[in-house]
Parts: structure tokens; sequence; C-alpha cells
């Protein structure tokens, strides 16, 4: 018993040592972000770190070594259905207002935190934390908070990063062959696309650069102690974890504190609710899921493209279970409508043949890994973006809103469903997602520890994020190689015209 109890006493030693006290900060009123979020700060838990974890979405049954710092009111500035029904108002929005729009509301976002009672709380304590881990979207006052607290930042991006964050985070994003998250481009882009991405690269930076950041920088004069310089603290992340993974978007250069966890968050299949089940089970010609996402809702869907889905879902042979938010009464004996639809475990299900989805990046990344192929109708964000990579990996079929007719749609889910390739590419996607030495979330864990137990992990750092941008592209030596290179041939054409202007004044005379 003696040797038993010291055995005891060792391993409950070595693993207190193992465990981190880490301070988690999400501030997105979003519920599929909070999933992204909830998903990493229960695994640091069950791994036995302590997390004290700011969500607008507290869990109504506490974690095990998770300690909840609850900001639900951060929902009140982004009620379900707004984005979209503005976009549905406004589909001649330009790319450059809707840059400004979301540069806006992340703002507001970020000032609701900062300027929250608990934060201020929480800035009060002495408290300790071996690591902050912060999400990262347009909200660099944050980043005063994991200064304040001298800890290892690691930043957490829901996708790829916005062109602004990769300059001032200084991660190679050339203009040439990233597209920006707001277009439809892909990687191979025209000439004409190149310049459209670099003129709106530009934009984004220099309006985020100029105009945004100054009021960040006031967010942190107001409400955080020691008020310090924002421009001195931008890019001293000790870590990215990025939401992103080459079998749904495409291989772009990172740098070595920068980790892809695409897809961290999908599980293996949970059991279904009974009706639910039974519904699936009971489809022998097959099931369409129909889901617009977490922010899109099809209840605010105007009447006239309403109308259009259900004379669609009406026509199909097969059933259709479709994510809609409230009663809808009329509705084809072939479609079960729900408020909340556990998407990947119904994915899982072998009757599901088509996915029509919005496109966003989680319920892409779901589609591919259970290899049900898509088809997508975009609204805004990245979701252009990600439906154009999807539909040049040939493994779903966009229709665009503002087109949206019984007839295209009708087309977009035969195609899919008659032509095989659909189902064939999107499963090569699911082996190449699958595919990993280790799972995303066992990465994402480990990296979190790595950069703890090395003090920041200063040496994943690489000298370009020392330069300014100027240095990093090389503009100052192309400069200073022009000036070596024009002057002397300025000077060679001044001579010769002073010698020929001479040489033809003596003829004269």
């Amino acid at each position: 018993m003696l040797w038993f109890n010291l055995l005891l006493l060792f391993t409950v030693a070595i693993s207190s040592g193992d465990s981190y006290k880490i301070l988690t900060l999400f501030h997105i009123p979003i519920k599929s972000h909070h999933i992204l979020a909830s998903k990493l700060v229960k695994e640091l838990a069950r791994k036995g770190h302590e997390v004290t974890f700011v969500t607008p979405f507290p869990e109504k049954t506490p974690e095990k070594n998770v300690k909840e710092i609850s900001l639900e009111g951060l929902q009140a500035l982004f009620p379900p259905g707004t984005t979209c029904t503005s976009e549905f108002k406004k589909e001649d929005t330009s790319l450059l207002q809707k840059a400004i729009f979301v540069d806006q509301i992340q703002y507001n976002f970020t000032k609701y935190l900062l300027s929250h009672e608990k934060i201020h709380d929480l800035l009060k304590t002495q408290e300790h934390y071996d690591a902050v881990l912060l999400y990262y979207y347009l909200n660099d006052a944050m980043l005063a908070l994991a200064h304040h607290f001298k800890a290892p930042v690691v930043l957490f991006a829901s996708m790829p990063l916005y062109v602004s964050a990769s300059f001032l985070l200084s991660h190679p994003s050339p203009s040439s062959y990233v597209p920006n998250i707001l277009t439809d481009f892909t990687g191979r882009m025209t000439f004409y696309q190149r310049l459209q991405n670099s003129f709106l690269d530009a934009f984004m930076i220099l309006y985020y650069q100029w105009f945004m950041l100054p009021q960040h920088q006031a967010l942190v004069d107001a409400y955080v102690p020691g008020k310090p310089d924002l421009y001195q603290i931008l890019n001293n992340e000790s870590l990215v974890l990025l939401n992103s993974h080459v079998s749904t978007n495409e291989a772009v250069p990172v740098v070595p504190n920068a980790v892809e966890i695409g897809g961290f968050h999908i599980e293996e299949a949970k059991p279904l609710p009974k009706d639910l089940q039974k519904f699936l089970d009971d489809s022998k010609n097959g099931v369409v899921l129909f889901s617009m996402g977490s922010i899109v809702r099809s209840a605010h869907f105007p009447k006239d493209k309403r109308k259009i889905l259900i004379d669609v879902f009406s026509k199909l042979k097969m059933n259709v279970l479709w994510k809609f938010e409230q009663e809808l009464p009329d509705l084809p004996p072939n479609v079960k409508i729900m408020e909340w639809i556990p998407i990947s475990d119904v994915l899982a299900h072998p009757n599901v043949k088509v996915f029509i989805t919005h496109g966003g990046l989680l319920s892409t990344m779901e589609g591919v890994y259970h290899a049900v192929p898509l088809v997508g109708i975009p609204i805004f964000a990245d979701q252009k973006m990600n439906m154009a990579l999807a539909t040049s990996y040939e493994y779903a079929v966009e229709v665009s809103y503002q087109e949206l007719t019984e007839e295209k749609l009708s087309q977009a889910v035969d195609e899919v469903l008659k032509n095989p390739k659909y189902k064939e590419n999107i499963q090569r996607r699911s082996k190449i997602l699958r595919d990993r030495p280790l799972k995303p979330i066992d990465s994402a864990l480990y990296w979190i520890e790595y950069v703890i137990r090395h003090q920041g992990a200063p040496h994943l750092r690489y000298p370009g994020a020392d330069l300014n941008w100027l240095q990093r592209n090389l503009i100052d030596v192309a400069a200073l190689v022009a000036v070596v290179v024009l002057v002397p041939v300025f000077a060679l054409i001044v001579i010769l015209k002073r010698l020929t202007k001479n040489k033809i004044k003596h003829k004269k005379e």
C-alpha cells in the first residue's frame, strides 16, 4: 500500500507538472465559431490544463478544469440573420464596402469585450497564465490583453488569414497567387483577376492600417492598464493556428510558427435522435441535406427564393432534410424541417447523397470529410471563394444566389447526383483531409504546449518578421539598384545629348 501511494503521488506530480493555466478569449457571437472555440477549450481541459474561457456562449453544464467568463450580451450585437438579410437586400454591394463592413463589425465586438466589466475585473487580478489563446479576426486591440498578462500569445484563425492580418503578422500573402478571401478567385488567376486582387489587397491593408488600427489603439488606451503601444506588439505572436487545409483550401506558404489544423472540429459520427435516425434510414431513394449554416437562416430567405426551394424539393424523388428555423406550413411530404441539425453526424449517414450548403468553411470541410458532393449557394465572406475552390476541384456545383431559379437549382442537383465525377473527386479530397500524421486537434494541443514549454518558442520566429514591408520585399534594395543603374545611364544620356548638340552647332558654323 505504501508503494502504491508513492506511485500515485509520483503520477500526480508528473501530471501536474504538465498542467498549464491558459486564458482563452473568444469574442465572436456566432454559434459555428463557438463550436471551434469550445472544441479547443474542452480538449485542453481534458488534458488537465486549467482553462479560463471568455465566451458569449456559456455552457449549461460546466466542464471540468474550465472557468467560464460569460459575455452573453455580445450576441445582441449580431442577431442571427442580420448579415444575410442585408446581403439579400444589397446584392450590388462592392467588395470594398464589404471589407469596411467586416472591419467595423469586428471593431464593435472588440470594443464590447474590452469595455465589459468582467474583463475589467480580469485585468485587475494578479493571475498568472502560461499562455493566452486568442481568437484572431480583425480584433488587434485584444492583443494588448495578452501583452498585459506577459504570456506567450497563441492566435486562432477560424479561416485563412485576411490579407490585412497577414500583413500585420508579417505572413507571406502574395497577391499574385493568394486570392483575397472576399473574392471568388482561386490561386490561378488571370491577369485581370490579379490586378483586381492586388488592388483589393492594397485597399484592405491601407484602410485597416490608417483607419482601423488607430481606433483599436484608442480602445487599448481606454481600457488596458499601461496603455501599451499596439504597433509594437502586433506581430509578437508565438503561434498561429489556422483552420485551413490543402484538401479544401489551396497550398500557400506558411511561416514556421503557423500550423494548419483545418477540420479539427470534426468528430466521428455520434448517435442521432431516434426520429432523425428513422427518417434517414427510411429514405431508400436517398436524402438531400440543406443547410445555410448558423449565420444565414433559411427563414430569412425572401418569399420568392423560398418558393423556388420548395418547388425544387417537391419534385425530387429523394427526401429532403432542411435546416429551417421556424414553422413552415404546406410542406411537400418528402421534406422534413428542423431548427438545428447535427450536420456532420447526418452527413455520415450513407443515405445522404447531396449537401446543399452556403459554402461556409466548416460545412465544406464536413462535406469533404464524409465525401458528400456539394451544391453551393454562397452568400458572403469566404463562402464564394470556398465554392470557387470546390468547383475547381470538381466536387461541387455552384448556384449564384442572385441567379437562383428553379431550373438552375434542379440542374445543379441533377448534375451532382448523375455525374459520378463529383463523388469520385470528393472521395479523393476526403482521403487527403483524413491522411495526416496526427489528428488536427492533437496537433493543435501539441503546438500550444510546445510554445509554453519553450517560453514562447522564439526560435520559430523567422527573421523576416522583424523587417518592415519595404525591407521584407527588397523594395529598398530595388530602389538602390535603380539609383545605381539609372543615375549613370541618365548622366550618359545627358552627356551624349550635349555632345551631339555641340557637334551640330560646330557643323553649322
